[in-house]
């Protein structure tokens, strides 16, 4: 009814009698159906306006049921692989809204990091890296969808390392791509 009748956020919403008359259901119905929805995070109820349809945070789901300990192995990865193709495809934003200053902050974090590829694996200096280069995308779903994801891939190193005995690490270190970001080579960065 409200795709219909094009409702957008802002809106007041009809009474529930009135819906409940237009749907030809009873207040409890609908009276479950508006819980549903704002649940969902879809209405709100506010003072000398009502109920009102509200732009759902599109994240906010996903963000309330991401425990890695509630989902399956094959979802875990499917999740981590996902979180690898976004941080390729990150490039483009990266170099369009590049500054001195995150050149600098990267090169801050990269220094107090013993990145060797010898070395083990620091989980917490990934984390620092790789949550800057969202940051500087200026994209906030995309930070967003980064920090969901952030127990995944903690998840994920910490089996790979009971598995292992030790964590894996990449061919590519952050030394490296920093030093890729600061050619600024939009093409070689994404294939790393």
């Amino acid at each position: 009814m409200f795709k219909k009748k094009a409702f957008k956020p802002g809106d007041a919403l009809p009474k529930e009698l009135e819906l409940a008359e237009a749907l030809d259901v009873s207040r409890n119905v609908v009276r479950e159906a508006l819980s549903r929805l704002r649940m969902l995070g879809m209405i709100e109820s506010r003072k000398k306006r009502g109920t009102i349809l509200v732009e759902p945070d599109i994240m906010n789901g996903f963000e309330r049921v991401m425990d890695p300990l509630l989902l399956d192995q094959r979802t875990l990865q499917d999740l981590f692989e996902l979180r690898l193709v976004l941080e390729m495809g990150l490039a483009d934003l990266l170099f369009a809204r590049i500054t001195d200053k995150g050149i600098a902050e990267l090169e801050k974090i990269v220094e107090k990091e013993v990145n060797k590829i010898q070395q083990p694996f620091r989980l917490k200096f990934e984390i620092d890296f790789h949550s800057k280069l969202y940051q500087m995308t200026g994209n906030d779903t995309f930070r967003r969808f980064q920090n969901i994801l952030l127990p995944v891939f903690e998840y994920v190193v910490k089996e790979e390392q009971q598995l292992t005995g030790k964590a894996k690490v990449g061919k590519v270190t952050h030394r490296d791509l920093l030093e890729l970001i600061k050619k600024e080579n939009r093409k070689i960065f994404a294939k790393e």
